[in-house]
């Protein structure tokens, strides 16, 4: 049983606050269920908050005031977070927050809930500050303010966030090892909180009855995690969920493909597994159908394109009938109805139609928005496409080319936001217009655009160039180094269509099919593309084609000769014509200038020796910690025993203390002397002691103080004691002294309260 000299010691000292970081270590381990990785962002917590638990312990056990271990925790926690994350300790000034800003621009790019897992390394600057934060919350509400059952909504939130993301489905992705670890984690620690509170009282008067198990804490504690773990999937989860599409009801967000993560690996992968077979089954079942839609995205952030927030009814289902964009149905082509199958290989959250459906039966958890013709599922990861069926009739759209240039003023009857753009360099909307000087319509402007990009830019398709798509990637893009895929000419088409005033939208999916014996069309995952679809009046979204010709790409139709040129290809190179050779695009005629790569190493070099400058400066700070209280133990040795005898004795206790001795400090000197005795035995320290105990019993409780100094007798004695100590005492005595941690006593109350007195009445 603790007694309550067990809860005063280091030990007790550290047990809440280390089992309080445990239980959030084990929680924040939750977040890997999104992530590509755990270490890249827990590792980095684990070193911050040991810093963070470090310097609480330390400043409790030196008695610091507890809203000033609250301001060191915060100053070394940021200090430590900065260097890790954006490689400045100082994250607020001036150059701190430049660094701040483009990390988290950085990281927003890769913070990606719909195409999971997302890069732990790309993400960290959200995960690291949030897992700092959620154990410096948690140590305060345990430790500094001495509620730990309240850390319990601490673990709540951590758990809200995998819950979020991924939605309630598998229950948010949270593993019961995660669940077993944390739940018993969190009961040691009020375990551990509520026998130091008992402690604190003294020893029990009931020690030697049988011991009754606490099931009061016990209960608590269970329920207290259970709801923490439990609850997000009972809450409704907001309409919006970050960074772009939006939940339907309670259920959780909607997940979908993120071409600008996912896609550039799948298209570099080239496979020639199918993933879709589309089966015509009446109608034109002779004409091939191609560029099968997954899904749109509609919202530039300045970054990377996204599928914005989407509004989903809670009453939809995957049975739905849509009118034709266009008032005149001349415009649509002879309707065909297809059985479609994705195969097991193809794990969409997005259901693929062709561009204009115009009914669908899709059996499960699937939604529309009614403004793009999207198919989303409402159950995240946990409900893809994957080996599902499901039938469309389509039209294909057929404008002709009078109809287009007849178009209105960009942007009547369009979806709102379809011209939306963040801040971009002045120099993209001088592009825009340059390459659309003399075109006062819409759509010739879009097919000037189009035939920049295929025509006359000098552009190559390539898949060995990951350019990015931010207002620098872009512009780069624009007049540098021309080399890309069909991402990048599709999103910077959109982006110059929309400075331009024109509703403009990126698609994704397959670009053409290949017919087997049956009949039916199959899409492999080297057919993965995409391209933009821009709004005309009265007509709808219009398809263009930018990606240059040796990608195995045409125009459309109905852009050739709208500018008065002659419908023909660019000279590009084509791909090998060697027959054992899979399909694939071309490659770039010009290597990658050398310059970016050499300074992205050196910038990963400096970014490397940023961040073991940081965990330098974090090991320095934890080796002052621990180093100081050995230190204070010096100066107060010092110091005392050039005093008087009251405190030379001071001294002999914390000697006594830090080795392990017998001394309460509450007991008359003779009776403090008498448990130190059996240790000195020889003579010469033990008269040494007994000088000691009649200077402090005369400077106690005798008439007139009595000033004279015992140090060197203290320092015999102490020399004797340490010499009779195992060596393990010696060593916690000198590297860990106790008596530093220990609040000290006063002398004997009766001692000069009672001379005073009798200094008065003999006065």
């Amino acid at each position: 049983m603790m007694t309550s000299s067990d809860v005063r010691g280091v030990a007790p000292a550290m047990a809440v606050p280390l089992t309080c970081f445990v239980t959030v270590l084990f929680a924040l381990a939750s977040w890997g269920s999104f992530t590509s990785a755990r270490f890249p962002y827990l590792g980095p917590i684990l070193v911050v908050g040991l810093l963070i638990v470090g310097t609480g312990i330390s400043a409790r056990l030196l008695r610091v005031h507890g809203s000033v271990v609250v301001l060191l925790q915060v100053l070394l926690g940021t200090i430590a977070t900065g260097l890790l994350v954006v490689q400045h300790p100082f994250p607020v000034t001036g150059g701190g927050r430049a660094r701040v800003v483009a990390e988290m621009t950085e990281a927003y790019a890769a913070f990606d809930p719909f195409d999971l897992p997302m890069s732990a390394s790309g993400v960290a600057p959200y995960l690291v500050p949030a897992g700092a934060a959620a154990v410096l919350l948690a140590d305060i509400l345990a430790v500094t303010l001495r509620r730990p059952p309240m850390m319990g909504l601490v673990v709540l939130g951590v758990f809200t966030v995998p819950f979020s993301i991924i939605g309630a489905g598998g229950w948010g992705g949270v593993s019961w090892v995660v669940f077993a670890f944390t739940a018993t984690s969190f009961l040691v620690m009020l375990r551990l909180d509520r026998a130091q509170q008992l402690g604190r009282w003294g020893r029990r008067l009931d020690e030697d009855l049988p011991v009754v198990p606490a099931t009061g804490p016990a209960l608590i504690g269970v329920s207290a995690v259970a709801i923490a773990l439990l609850a997000p999937a009972w809450l409704p989860s907001a309409n919006v969920a970050l960074p772009g599409l939006g939940a339907g009801d309670g259920d959780g967000p909607l997940r979908v493909i993120n071409p600008t993560v996912g896609l550039y690996d799948d298209l570099r992968r080239q496979s020639d597994q199918v993933m879709v077979t589309v089966t015509p089954v009446y109608g034109d079942t002779e004409a091939p159908p191609s560029y099968l839609r997954v899904g749109a995205l509609t919202k530039f952030t300045g970054t990377e394109w996204t599928s914005g927030n989407r509004d989903v009814p809670s009453d939809q289902t995957g049975v739905a009938t849509f009118e034709p964009p266009m008032s005149d149905e001349t415009l649509l082509g002879e309707p065909t109805t297809y059985q479609i199958r994705a195969s097991d290989k193809f794990e969409s959250t997005w259901l693929p139609v062709f561009t204009h459906p115009l009914e669908i039966t899709a059996k499960g958890p699937w939604r529309y928005d009614e403004d793009t013709l999207d198919f989303m599922s409402t159950e995240g990861r946990d409900e893809t496409v994957a080996g599902q069926s499901w039938r469309m009739t389509a039209a294909p759209v057929e404008p002709t080319q009078e109809r287009l240039l007849a178009a209105g003023e960009p942007g009547v009857g369009a979806p709102p936001g379809m011209t939306d753009l963040p801040l971009l360099p002045d120099e993209i909307a001088e592009i825009a217009l340059e390459r659309t000087a003399g075109q006062d319509r819409p759509f010739t402007q879009a097919v000037a655009l189009q035939n920049w990009f295929r025509h006359s830019g000098e552009f190559t398709y390539s898949l060995e160039r990951d350019v990015g798509t931010d207002g620098a990637a872009l512009v780069d893009f624009l007049t540098d180094n021309k080399v890309g895929y069909c991402q990048q000419y599709a999103t910077a088409m959109a982006v110059l269509a929309r400075q331009l005033g024109i509703p403009a939208r990126v698609a994704f999916g397959f670009l053409n099919g290949d017919q087997d014996e049956d009949g039916a069309w199959t899409f492999r995952g080297r057919d993965l593309h995409a391209w933009p679809e821009l709004w005309f009046e009265d007509i709808g979204w219009v398809r263009f084609e930018p990606t240059p010709a040796a990608a195995d790409t045409s125009e459309p139709g109905y852009t050739a000769g709208a500018l008065g040129n002659v419908r023909n290809e660019p000279q590009a190179p084509v791909p090998s014509t060697d027959a054992s050779a899979a399909p694939a695009p071309n490659r770039p005629q010009r290597e990658a200038p050398e310059t970016p790569e050499a300074t992205q190493s050196d910038t990963e070099e400096s970014s490397s020796g940023a961040i073991w400058t940081g965990l330098g400066i974090a090991a320095l700070i934890g080796a002052i910690a621990l180093a100081a209280p050995a230190v204070i133990r010096r100066r107060r040795r010092t110091a005392r025993l050039a005093g008087d005898a009251e405190a030379c004795w001071a001294e002999l206790g914390d000697t006594a203390i830090d080795l392990g001795l017998p001394w309460s400090g509450t007991r008359s000197p003779r009776e403090e002397a008498t448990g130190l005795a059996p240790h000195l035995r020889d003579r010469e320290p033990m008269t040494a002691l007994q000088r000691i105990v009649t200077a402090v019993e005369r400077n106690r409780y005798a008439e007139r103080r009595d000033i004279a100094t015992v140090g060197d007798d203290v320092r015999l004695v102490s020399a004797t004691l340490r010499e009779h100590a195992d060596r393990r005492a010696r060593r916690r005595a000198s590297l860990w002294p106790a008596s530093v941690f220990r609040r000290p006593t006063s002398p004997a109350a009766a001692g000069p309260a009672a001379r005073s007195e009798r200094e008065l009445i003999s006065s």
